[in-house]
């Protein structure tokens, strides 16, 4: 594909409720500045290993529905393009193949730290723009805005949460339900206050490490 001066979205990270909605929006937008739009496939999987030949060209005919689908148009890794300096270096190069000025990168605190890093390398040469997406609501925003994916993860989780305790009340069991979040417990939170659940424990309560024997 060539495209000139033209905009990269990719996609990093696990799993989040509104990732098709940004890539829509995002590409109509470019689309109507006249900017050619470079779909990658895979998050940086790809790019880090210097194929170009995983991606697509987004328009506003193939992208005006996709934000009524879940999952991600672009496919998602968690590919890591920071774990070695040549991977970083690899994955510039590949983007500036593909003529690539301008960067939207989507995922979580990974995902995050690589776009920074990338733009720090390109030195000028890609704009990267970073889109906060994980369900764990653990990234820096500004007071009382949730990370997008966060509040419907709370809203199923606890909607499945609350079948369980009828469940247990019905069968005089206990469940031990977990929630994703490793070191930060605001889904876990989230969940146990929306449903009402007896207790919910977070990581937060426990400063050193606990380990099972």
């Amino acid at each position: 594909m060539d495209h000139h001066n033209a905009l990269a979205i990719l996609v990093g990270g696990g799993p989040a409720p509104g990732i098709n909605s940004v890539i829509g929006a995002a590409t109509i937008r470019a689309r109507l500045e006249g900017i050619d739009v470079i779909g990658v496939r895979d998050g940086f999987e790809w790019l880090m290993q210097g194929d170009i030949d995983h991606v697509t060209r987004l328009t506003i005919e193939n992208v005006s529905r996709i934000h009524f689908r879940g999952g991600s148009h672009l496919g998602i890794a968690r590919a890591n393009p920071t774990s070695d300096p040549k991977l970083l270096e690899t994955t510039l190069t590949s983007l500036l193949r593909l003529n690539v000025s301008q960067l939207i990168t989507i995922g979580g605190d990974d995902t995050a730290y690589s776009a920074m890093m990338l733009e720090r390398h390109a030195a000028g040469a890609i704009r990267v723009v970073h889109v906060p997406k994980t369900i764990d609501n653990d990234l820096h925003l500004p007071e009382h805005v949730d990370t997008f994916g966060f509040q419907s993860a709370r809203h199923y989780g606890a909607e499945i949460v609350k079948n369980l305790m009828v469940d247990a009340k019905t069968t005089s069991r206990w469940y031990f339900v977990i929630a994703m979040g490793r070191k930060a417990g605001h889904l876990a939170l989230g969940i146990g206050k929306s449903a009402g659940t007896t207790l919910t424990l977070i990581s937060e309560e426990f400063p050193a490490p606990i380990r099972l024997k």
